[in-house]
């Protein structure tokens, strides 16, 4: 009787360990996937912000282009670099001639880092080329450089801490579980003297 007594106390105490570890698993598991969710997130937002910027400029730019109007599109050009997410911006016209382009713009080799080794000077940039319509007629291109590690610096901060906090709490939750089984552990009862025995001597 004690022997399947203790049996069955041995099975229940595997089966609450595994699953523990089994939740332990689980809780892991949703961080990263939640992890890897925000750095969706901040992907999509880096692309509607950035898809926005060049979009608007290559609206503004057509009519300039249109009437060749060089200092227009030069002012353009600058006000565009002025933003702290810009690097540069450059615009050329229906034949890839530059008409205009921010005082501090690289070529696209450069800004590419096509003569540096592994292309290192493209790292943390991202460059976008938007066409310029007018009246239906491709009448140019706009090609901007955002500096990505700008772009994403405040949501990045975010995500970072919102991750540390989570995996803070995964690990105190592992710790409160450890706490609370060995709170809830029995201490083994001592054997009483036999009192029968006692008088026998």
């Amino acid at each position: 009787m004690d022997g399947s007594l203790f049996s069955f106390r041995m099975v229940i105490r595997l089966l609450t360990l595994l699953l523990l570890i089994g939740m332990f698993v689980i809780t892991i598991k949703n961080s990263v996937v939640i992890s890897k969710g925000n750095e969706r997130i901040q992907a999509n937002q880096l692309e509607t912000l950035t898809k926005v910027l060049i979009t608007q400029a290559s609206l503004t730019a057509g009519r300039s282009i249109a009437e060749q109007d060089q200092e227009r599109l030069l002012n353009l050009t600058n006000q565009l670099a002025q933003d702290r997410l810009v690097f540069d911006a450059t615009i050329y016209d229906s034949e890839g001639v530059k008409l205009a382009s921010s005082d501090s713009a690289l070529s696209v080799r450069e800004v590419l880092g096509l003569d540096t080794p592994l292309q290192t000077a493209s790292i943390g940039r991202q460059q976008l080329v938007e066409p310029v319509m007018h009246d239906g007629n491709l009448i140019g291109f706009v090609r901007i450089t955002f500096e990505t590690g700008k772009v994403t610096a405040i949501s990045d901060h975010h995500y970072r801490k919102s991750d540390r906090y989570m995996y803070l709490m995964v690990i105190m939750s592992f710790i409160s579980g450890v706490l609370f089984t060995l709170l809830l552990k029995r201490k083994p009862k001592s054997k009483g003297e036999n009192l029968l025995l006692q008088n026998a001597e």
